[in-house]
């Protein structure tokens, strides 16, 4: 499976990415940093994904087929233990990266060799390609230590990180979080005890498609995880080791049932959230039937009723801005991706 020059391994999970992987691989392969190997794993999918990958002949390619769905968790797991490279990074299929993207990690991978891992800053796309909104994170490891304790420093999929780390945590990811926001568990346990940092650079652009996040829903424990990860990397600071690595889920799922109890106070609570974090990323249709539910469960609610009238106009003000959007292509000829 690995190339002898190869000194990176790309892990490309796919499932029901028809439409997009031919995209997402073909901006892997024209990388100005070209010493890689791409292993591409069709998770069960029914939507001609696998048909796609069959038509992808580069020698840098391997390709592994599942007749069923497991989960990015399982397949990603089962995979990193067989990697014998240098450097890895786990990409998503329907999104893409900048042509520089590899080409500047590995360069500072190897200018600092204490840096474990390197994320960068990243563009949101719609389904067509258009920019939503630019994310810009932090480039500081001191400020990044500190800061991963309230929300997430990185952003999973543009990360490329040494082999060094598949040694240190022998649960990839921890299956407790095979849901959601298994990437930023992982973020969370290696910057506990390694140097990692982005670059300021956007060089990856994520795809948000309403199927897909929609799909997953916005539940109240998705809500709660961002908080969950913070306080289980409290515990390791201090203690060692959090619950998880002690065998303790039942403590977990206990810290997560009492984040949880503001919402059986209201539960509008979490449509609002649902709303807010919808409009967030331009999925308009879901903030406006998220917000929609929290009027109607308590309409005589101030919240709920300002929240309703921000919305809407949000909306509008989206669908006017929404032509002038660029594509995301446009930034390839772009010197200053800032």
């Amino acid at each position: 499976m690995t190339l002898p020059t190869s000194r990176l391994t790309i892990v490309m999970p796919a499932y029901n990415a028809a439409k997009y992987i031919s995209e997402a691989v073909d901006s892997l392969l024209k990388q100005t940093f070209q010493n890689f190997q791409l292993w591409i794993i069709d998770d069960g999918s029914i939507d001609g994904t696998r048909t796609v990958i069959e038509g992808i002949n580069d020698p840098r390619v391997s390709k592994i087929y599942h007749n069923e769905n497991r989960g990015r968790v399982a397949v990603v797991n089962e995979v990193v233990v067989k990697i014998q490279t240098e450097f890895f990074t786990i990409t998503d299929a329907d999104d893409a990266s900048h042509p520089v993207r590899l080409e500047k990690q590995i360069a500072l991978l190897d200018e600092d060799k204490e840096l474990i891992m390197c994320g960068t800053s990243y563009s949101a796309i719609d389904e067509h390609g258009y920019v939503i909104r630019h994310m810009n994170l932090q480039t500081n490891y001191q400020f990044i230590r500190e800061a991963i304790l309230k929300r997430p420093q990185f952003h999973g999929p543009t990360t490329v990180m040494r082999k060094r780390v598949i040694e240190v945590f022998p649960e990839f990811y921890r299956t407790y979080f095979k849901d959601n926001m298994a990437d930023s568990d992982l973020a969370s346990r290696i910057v506990d005890q390694f140097k990692a940092v982005n670059l300021s650079e956007r060089l990856y652009y994520y795809r948000i498609l309403e199927t897909s996040l929609s799909r997953k829903g916005y539940t109240i424990r998705f809500a709660n995880l961002d908080n969950l990860i913070a306080s289980l990397s409290k515990q390791r600071r201090t203690e060692g080791a959090d619950d998880l690595m002690n065998n303790n889920s039942e403590k977990v799922d206990q810290r997560l049932k009492e984040m949880s109890q503001r919402y059986e106070v209201n539960l509008s609570l979490i449509y609002q959230q649902a709303a807010t974090y919808h409009l967030y990323w331009k999925m308009d249709s879901e903030a406006w039937k998220n917000i929609v539910k929290a009027f109607m469960l308590k309409p005589f609610y101030i919240k709920n009723f300002a929240l309703l009238i921000f919305i809407l106009v949000m909306i509008g003000r989206n669908s006017i801005l929404k032509m002038g959007k660029p594509h995301y292509k446009t930034f390839f000829k772009t010197p200053d991706l800032n």
